[in-house]
């Protein structure tokens, strides 16, 4: 009990000898703690979702690109492409259809450029 009463003596002797220029010091001094502290864990917590957003946005941008084709003419790359019915398939078949037809006209450049020098071999004459 002896604690319980000092506490409560001290209590009162601090807010009874409190006049009003010492109250309204308080009043101000809690009220713009208050105020700074909720716009600073505002202006945190907007920072920490900013810093999140960029590393998942980083994230994604990062595995977007291993999905990418790094090189649409690699072989293995064209051999991995699995077949399917989507948009992203049906362009991925054109592009492979347009290699393979590159691919042809080369060989048949070499071939005829080899075809030629047989034609020309037969027409001289020792």
């Amino acid at each position: 009990m002896d604690f319980f009463n000092r506490a409560y003596q001290n209590l009162y002797d601090t807010f009874a000898g409190i006049d009003a220029a010492h109250a309204i010091r308080l009043v101000i001094i809690v009220g713009g703690y208050l105020l700074f502290r909720n716009l600073t864990q505002k202006h945190l917590a907007k920072k920490q979702l900013e810093q999140k957003l960029r590393k998942s946005e980083e994230a994604k941008a990062a595995e977007k690109q291993k999905e990418l084709v790094a090189d649409p003419q690699d072989d293995e790359t064209i051999q991995d492409n699995a077949f399917g019915w989507g948009n992203k398939t049906r362009k991925r078949v054109k592009r492979q259809e347009k290699i393979l037809e590159e691919r042809l006209q080369e060989l048949e450049k070499l071939q005829g450029s080899q075809d030629d020098d047989k034609d020309i071999e037969d027409l001289l004459e020792d």
